[in-house]
């Protein structure tokens, strides 16, 4: 099954209306500059490099119902309840395993922001993106969820 034979699941319909509504919530907000809280975040936005290394720790995190609230800008921050994390929880589990790997398919900056489309690829062989966006301190300004029909 591929993901786009799920995407119109209860779930999948549910993460992606929430994921596009927070990061537009915080991108309207402006960006914010905060203080480096954790060496794993940068003092900048993420390398490329680095970025998919991160995305997939962060994916099998957030699979788990964890995430570091201090690698969020503090605007999105406060969205990142303890509910919305158990709801994006419950999503991603719907992919089953975790990603095999993840790549960045597209990268743009706009003003103080840099957003980054990466796709995860499942052992299933189906797959998905997110959008990340980060803030000129490395902070997570939002996610959005993605699909990547006839992946």
């Amino acid at each position: 099954m591929k993901v786009s034979d799920i995407t119109f699941g209860h779930g999948a319909v549910w993460l992606r209306c929430v994921g596009w509504f927070l990061l537009v919530a915080v991108c309207s907000a402006g960006p914010i500059a905060a203080a480096r809280a954790d060496a794993a975040v940068p003092a900048v936005a993420p390398a490329e490099a680095s970025v998919t290394a991160w995305a997939m720790h962060w994916f099998t995190e957030m699979q788990a119902g964890r995430t570091d609230r201090s690698r969020y800008a503090a605007a999105y921050r406060i969205q990142v309840t303890d509910d919305a994390v158990k709801a994006m929880s419950h999503a991603l589990n719907e992919y089953g395993a975790s990603p095999l790997h993840a790549e960045i398919v597209q990268t743009r900056k706009i003003d103080e922001q840099t957003f980054y489309v990466v796709k995860f690829v499942f052992p299933r062989g189906d797959a998905t993106s997110l959008l990340f966006g980060f803030d000129a301190a490395g902070k997570i300004t939002g996610i959005g969820v993605g699909g990547l029909a006839g992946d």
